[in-house]
């Protein structure tokens, strides 16, 4: 199975059979961009200074696909953070940019492929029963008595903050979910750790976009 970034993934398990964030779930595109901040950050691209962001060092080959996201952040000065969520959040003009570049990525690994609306957005649509087994992998993982990686523990807290695995999975899926995370965090464990930092990157854009 092709291994991906913690972006990549969330957006193959989040998005539907059409390629599409669910209208009704604002937490699906916000979850996109903590992820991306929070893939950002620990490449040591970013550095977030209170609630400013700015750039820190060069975009890896592995993470181009974040590159709408790291060119904007890339000024003179950091940046306000809620000048960046302003462009990015739901319906803001980036938003659509950053996910087609991810599903771009997603294209070139062949595990989507691109549907044009008819207002001319690209759309990504996953491979027949990708998502579905990588989403039944990640929570084999995430419950099994070895535990997950850190990378699957982060990618399991976008999911379930943003609604995909109760979605996708069950009530029941997701409640074993939380409490596996919890028990990780309690644990000290990498993944723990892992966990927490995603849940802090969900935590600072919600903070950021509630306050308008």
């Amino acid at each position: 199975m092709t291994e991906l970034t913690i972006t990549q993934e969330y957006l193959l398990l989040a998005v539907n059979d059409r390629g599409r964030f669910s209208p009704l779930n604002p937490q699906q595109p916000i979850c996109l961009v903590a992820a991306a901040l929070l893939e950002l950050e620990g490449a040591g691209c970013v550095l977030f200074s209170g609630e400013r962001v700015g750039l820190a060092g060069p975009l890896p080959a592995a993470l181009r696909c974040l590159k709408p996201l790291y060119n904007f952040i890339d000024r003179p000065r950091p940046a306000p953070l809620a000048m960046v969520l302003r462009d990015f959040a739901p319906d803001g003009p980036k938003q659509e940019e950053l996910a087609e570049a991810v599903g771009e990525s997603l294209h070139d690994a062949k595990l989507a492929s691109p549907q044009r609306s008819l207002a001319g957005r690209v759309y990504y649509l996953p491979a027949a029963g990708e998502a579905g087994r990588r989403l039944e992998r990640l929570l084999v993982h995430l419950c099994g008595e070895s535990g997950p990686t850190p990378r699957e523990a982060a990618l399991a807290v976008l999911l379930c903050q943003s609604g995909v695995v109760a979605q996708k999975a069950g009530a029941a899926a997701a409640a074993k979910a939380e409490w596996a995370l919890a028990a990780l965090v309690a644990a000290h464990t990498p993944a723990g750790e892992a966990a927490l930092a995603a849940q802090a990157a969900v935590d600072r854009v919600n903070a950021v976009l509630a306050k308008g």
